[in-house]
């Protein structure tokens, strides 16, 4: 009786030491995943306030250079024959590309010929695409105009009821230039252009054609409005392109309108347009 009392005193050990191995495995395997989620939570709150930051020193940066130049004299000594080209800076260690010029060097949409609007956007697409040219036209002036009747290659309410569309035709003058992105054929290629094809890096020697494009080409502001554009480069071949318009309001130069976009470059990376010291790697 003894011996069979001990064995299964033995036994009850064995299973009371097995008991006690399996909840250690499984408590350590509850704390790896917690650990790990730990880990992984963690990971995800740095990189959101790493992008944070960037994103706030990217504002600063930008906030910098409209405070700079809104001035009525060109800001940078030595550098007045600079308006309406593209100039590099670096604020707070940001690379930008920025561009001043005046809203007097475009044709404004709200009250320009159809002829002048017509031979504008021939010339930004070119003569081989003059059915594009007319097609674009004609559905931006029908947008424009008062009345319903649609053009040779124009569009009206119809049109935009048939694809089921919840706007249709201001038939009036455009009230913000992005309001254009609304207006059948305008492609997002057709309005922001790709503004990076016409900069040129330290590195290079030959400055690359420009893309045309209807935000550049047109305005719906009055001519002594300010133009402040501002490339932001990012990843491989995407960047931010910012275009602000500053109104002189009491003696003070304030923001009037402000139009953001992300685009990817189809010409360059973008990558190439960061500046660098000599010696160092972006």
């Amino acid at each position: 009786m003894l011996r069979l009392s001990s064995m299964k005193t033995s036994c009850t050990i064995k299973s009371n030491n097995g008991s006690v191995l399996i909840i250690v495995l499984w408590s350590l395997v509850l704390i790896g995943f917690l650990a790990g989620e730990y880990l992984d939570h963690n990971r995800g709150k740095a990189s959101l306030a790493v992008n944070a930051w960037g994103s706030l020193k990217q504002k600063e940066a930008v906030d910098s250079v409209l405070s700079l130049f809104s001035t009525d004299s060109w800001p940078i000594p030595g550098d007045d024959n600079l308006f309406g080209t593209w100039n590099a800076f670096s604020p707070g260690g940001i690379d930008l590309w920025v561009k001043v010029d005046s809203e007097s060097n475009r044709i404004n949409i709200n009250t320009a010929s159809d002829g002048q609007i017509r031979n504008k956007i021939l010339e930004m697409l070119g003569e081989d695409h003059f059915d594009k040219s007319d097609q674009l036209t004609d559905t931006i002036l029908d947008w424009r105009d008062t009345d319903t009747l649609v053009r040779t290659n124009g569009a009206e309410t119809d049109f935009y009821d048939s694809r089921g569309l919840l706007y249709k035709p201001a038939n009036g003058p455009f009230k913000v230039l992005t309001e254009l992105l609304l207006v059948k054929g305008v492609t997002t290629d057709v309005f922001w252009g790709d503004p990076i094809a016409g900069l040129v890096s330290e590195e290079e020697e030959e400055i690359e054609p420009l893309h045309f494009s209807l935000l550049d080409e047109f305005t719906i502001y009055s001519r002594d409005v300010k133009r402040v554009s501002i490339v932001v480069p990012g990843k491989q071949s995407g960047y931010t392109l910012i275009t602000v318009f500053l109104e002189k309001e009491k003696g003070r130069w304030k923001v009037l309108q402000l139009y953001r976009s992300m685009l990817v470059s189809a010409g360059r990376e973008s990558q190439s347009l960061h500046r660098t010291e000599p010696g160092v790697e972006s």
